[in-house]
């Protein structure tokens, strides 16, 4: 508990420091997490705080892996164009995410294939939100084949599309971007969390979407 405090802490610090939270918000979200007293889980990412609303756009700009900034690349779609899935709830303004993990089990997995799995665990794909304040707090996802992988979050989608949105490192720089919901890759995969934890007794979580056919 005391290890995830102190992560939990320097990401407050991060988020402050970058003017995109309130003190009390984030005091609130912290008492929360003491009162849940969550266990260590098997993810690769202990803890992240997470946004229901960030400056997408500007947060990736912000993002730097390799001594370069991040750049959105979804064209013919942006950022705006994805909602949650049915079944996810964002319990509130800002909150966090417990037990993240990129999902280096599940490379070579489509991402239809990786939520169906990901939901018969009991967990839940991370949001196309939550992914981008995972890469702001956590760059080394982006780069570090050892530990994480790079990652994909359908736990957005666009109504009547099958694209997925993506971040990786390309090109010299980070990229928000999309890649298909059947297509398999070797260095994407889904990342999920074991649940979302508001301010409130509400938790949020995911089911199996409508996908696409």
């Amino acid at each position: 508990m005391s290890t995830l405090l102190s992560e939990l802490d320097r990401q407050i610090a991060t988020l402050l420091d970058a003017k995109l939270v309130a003190d009390e918000v984030m005091a609130a979200l912290r008492e929360r997490v003491v009162r849940s007293s969550p266990e260590a889980g098997a993810g690769n990412v202990p803890i992240c705080i997470a946004m229901r609303k960030p400056p997408t756009a500007a947060l990736m700009q912000r993002i730097t892996a390799r001594n370069a900034h991040g750049v959105v690349d979804m064209t013919p779609v942006a950022p705006e164009d994805f909602q949650p899935i049915e079944g996810i709830t964002l319990p509130g303004d800002a909150y966090v995410l417990l037990d993240v993990d990129t999902g280096r089990a599940r490379l070579n997995m489509s991402p239809q294939d990786s939520v169906a799995a990901l939901l018969a665990e009991g967990r839940t794909p991370l949001t196309l939100e939550e992914g981008v304040m995972l890469a702001f707090l956590y760059p080394a996802i982006l780069t570090d084949k050892r530990q994480y992988n790079c990652i994909q979050m359908p736990g957005s989608r666009r109504a009547g599309d099958q694209r997925v949105p993506s971040l990786w490192f390309s090109k010299g720089s980070p990229r928000l971007g999309w890649c298909w919901d059947r297509n398999v890759h070797t260095w994407l995969a889904t990342a999920s969390a074991a649940c979302r934890l508001g301010t409130t007794d509400e938790r949020g979580g995911g089911r199996s979407p409508a996908w696409d056919n």
